[in-house]
This record gives structure tokens, sequence and C-alpha cells, in this order.
């Protein structure tokens, strides 16, 4: 591998690293103003909570098969 690849390669885990944590923080966050703004119910927050660990557990579902395709690891 070289050196090239191997700096791309850590650059696109640390965006990845930081892209999956930004949400989880952010939506803490967030969530008092974006309830009193659009008056919605605190059921809201599950919904959004739902739709964040289907996304999550998707992307770690298709993590090995995207990896085996694209040659990584």
């Amino acid at each position: 591998m070289s050196q090239k690849h191997s700096i791309g390669l850590i650059v696109l885990c640390f965006i990845a690293f930081i892209a999956l944590g930004m949400p989880d923080g952010l939506l803490g966050v967030a969530w008092p103003s974006i309830r009193g703004t659009f008056q919605l119910p605190l059921d809201a927050l599950g919904i959004l909570l739902i739709s964040s660990v289907t996304g999550y557990l998707i992307s770690s579902f298709s993590n090995g098969y995207l990896m085996s395709k694209l040659g990584v690891g």
C-alpha cells in the first residue's frame, strides 16, 4: 500500500468517525428548540431515534459487503 493511499484511508476513517458521532450529539442539543418550534410531542423523539438506529444497523450490516467490494482491509 502506498503512502498516499494510507493517508487517504486515515482521512476517510477520521471523517467517518466524526460523521457517526455528530448526529447523536446534535440531536440532544437541538431537540428542545426543534420541539418548541414545530410544536412536536415527545413521542416524535422516539421516531427520530428509531430512524437513526435503523440507519446505523443498515450501515453496519452492509459494512462487510462494501469492504470486500472496495478492497479495504
